[in-house]
């Protein structure tokens, strides 16, 4: 996926010769605790300007009415070493005491999450999770952490003024998407704009047909559990090689851009945010730096890739969580501080810093008018979170595969590789499912 800015929080206990002695649990679900409790520093490592800010005000807050705690906000810089670091700590037998990490499946399987992390499942602020949300951190019955952020979708981002111009609405199906393209295309118009010289871009088209078409072509959620249970392998399901034939499709119909193999992701954020192309396979993590370039962010709306019978079904990319490991001295600490993050007075403050689509019901956030396109398809229960965060196993290389179809056409190539890859991955981090 896309190497966006990721923050990272962790929450490491510096104090540890004491055991911290809460209160009654009444006091923690109220995000205080005991006045004779003893003195605990927490370390919170993060990355982002508006996240750090929002950390303090929250954490302001918390050390007024618990001033025997101290929280400690440390900036940390943003690293892909980051992943790499909680995993030694915990294989060296010194977890953090909380984490802010990726979540889902996939990272409950590394993370060994019923050996090492707490089971968050009966948190009360839990139930004010948006259903899409809490369906993708329930792992065979259990959620191992608390989610802390924002969605992003992937999908069809159209600029309206083109739309507009030539009489456009999102279609219905995919036979309309290709309609929509050709009217664009006799128009003078590049219909969508990849960056093929950026890797990751072309991804997104994959992995938002999984969601809109291949799952469904599987019997849905029966389907995905075969996946992720190896009980059917990737290249015995054929609309994965349909969809690839469909993305190189748009090429060989003349509905990308000529320069796609050397084309970079900047140039794709110009060509839609000027008009120069129609549409985008992106993601909405695009529309504040095209604000911040281009000044019309709100030019921009948004629609699911389709399947050939509907309208498709949004892609959701979901935030972190925030996890407390089981190993901690002073997990009834943690506890209360995360606890009291999650406060509905407190989730505003960093939502108000930190725009984006809430994953919680009783939060409000400043929204992109495409982001509120977004916020449609979840309400109406059109989003799903997308696969490769949704099975134990990963898809390696699955943005170089997806480089290759669309440079080279090569089909057959990149389903075996997908394949191959998925099972390779199973069988190295010993899912018993795959051995």
């Amino acid at each position: 996926m896309k190497q966006k800015i990721l923050a990272t929080l962790v929450v490491l206990v510096a104090s540890l010769g004491m055991l911290f002695a809460t209160g009654a649990k009444e006091q923690q679900e109220k995000g205080t605790v005991s006045s004779k409790a003893k003195q605990i520093t927490f370390t919170v490592i993060n990355g982002g300007d508006t996240e750090i800010e929002a950390f303090n005000k929250i954490i302001a807050k918390f050390e007024e009415i618990n001033p025997n705690i101290k929280v400690r906000l440390e900036a940390l810089p943003n690293s892909t070493d980051y992943e790499n670091i909680i995993k030694t700590r915990f294989a060296t037998n010194d977890p953090p005491d909380a984490f802010w990490f990726w979540s889902g499946a996939n990272q409950y399987t590394n993370m060994r999450a019923s050996e090492n992390l707490v089971d968050m499942t009966g948190e009360r602020g839990l139930s004010d999770l948006t259903s899409a949300i809490k369906t993708y951190q329930t792992v065979d019955g259990k959620i191992y952490g608390i989610p802390w952020g924002t969605y992003n979708a992937m999908g069809i981002y159209y600029n309206k003024k083109v739309f507009a111009k030539l009489g456009l609405t999102p279609p219905k199906n995919y036979h309309e998407l290709l309609d929509i393209a050709q009217t664009i295309k006799d128009a003078g118009i590049i219909p969508f704009y990849e960056a093929g010289d950026t890797v990751w871009p072309t991804q997104i088209y994959t992995l938002c047909a999984f969601q809109s078409s291949i799952i469904p072509s599987i019997g849905g959620a029966s389907g995905l559990k075969k996946i992720v249970e190896n009980q059917i392998q990737l290249k015995d399901i054929p609309a994965v090689k349909d969809t690839f034939s469909k993305y190189y499709a748009l090429k060989t119909k003349g509905y990308l851009n000529e320069d796609v193999g050397s084309a970079t992701y900047d140039m794709q954020e110009e060509a839609i945010s000027s008009g120069k192309a129609a549409m985008v396979f992106q993601a909405d993590w695009m529309l504040p730096d095209i604000q911040s370039k281009f000044g019309n962010a709100d030019d921009l709306g948004y629609f699911p890739l389709p399947s050939e019978t509907d309208e498709g079904v949004a892609s959701l990319y979901p935030p972190k969580q925030i996890f407390v490991s089981k190993a901690s001295k002073n997990v009834d600490a943690v506890l209360t501080f995360v606890r009291f993050m999650i406060q509905t007075d407190n989730l505003d403050i960093w939502y108000g810093l930190n725009s984006g689509i809430p994953v919680y019901k009783s939060v409000t956030s400043t929204l992109y008018t495409a982001q509120k396109d977004i916020m449609n398809y979840l309400t109406s229960d059109k989003g799903m979170v997308q696969i490769q965060l949704q099975t134990k196993a990963s898809f390696p290389d699955f943005d170089k595969i997806c480089q290759m179809v669309i440079l080279s056409g090569n089909v057959d190539q990149a389903v075996t590789m997908l394949n191959d890859g998925y099972l390779k991955d199973g069988r190295n981090k010993q899912i018993s499912e795959f051995l």
